[in-house]
């Protein structure tokens, strides 16, 4: 039987995604005020498209500072993707469970390791927060960090190796 898990959870902004929109939104206005003016100075209306251009732009980055998670658990396997604004996805990354030297809620008892490659896709809250530490070919030592929902703790937690179900109590 398959055991199959997915879940998405979107990010919530932080200070750096609000300084960025500020940013975005301060510079759209400035040049759509310097557009408008040289209308009035040249009276060549074409440059009302140019406006247009630069509101648009300025959607299209300040929605692309939407961000999503999607943890998908198939047989033991892990892929994490990352998706942007709802129109683009990058894959981070694909583990197997049963490599996983350490898995369990994240904790302020958790000890930070400068070490390993970090891979967050949270949901930024740090609530419900999970890390997994583990070799991987491509980063090396490496650690997620996720917010996982109930089915794919589930489907994990079938996964891990015996030690790690031990020590979870789910033997």
């Amino acid at each position: 039987m398959d055991n199959f898990a997915e879940y998405m959870v979107k990010k919530r902004p932080d200070s750096q995604d609000n300084a960025k929109k500020a940013g975005i939104i301060l510079l759209a206005v400035l040049l759509c005020a310097a557009s408008v003016f040289l209308v009035f100075v040249t009276h060549i209306p074409f440059i009302l498209v140019i406006t247009c251009a630069i509101i648009y732009g300025a959607y299209y980055l300040i929605s692309g500072t939407s961000v999503e998670y999607e943890y998908a658990v198939t047989n033991g396997e892990m892929d994490v993707d990352k998706i942007i604004a709802r129109r683009k996805r990058v894959h981070l990354i694909t583990v197997d469970v049963g490599k996983f030297d350490a898995y369990g809620e994240m904790t302020d008892d958790i000890p930070d390791d400068t070490e390993r490659t970090v891979v967050l896709c949270a949901d930024n809250t740090g609530e419900g927060e999970y890390y997994a530490d583990l070799e991987t070919e491509e980063y090396g030592a490496t650690r997620i960090i996720f917010t996982p929902n109930d089915a794919v703790q589930d489907a994990i937690a079938a996964a891990l190796p015996r030690q790690l179900r031990f020590q979870k109590g789910q033997a």
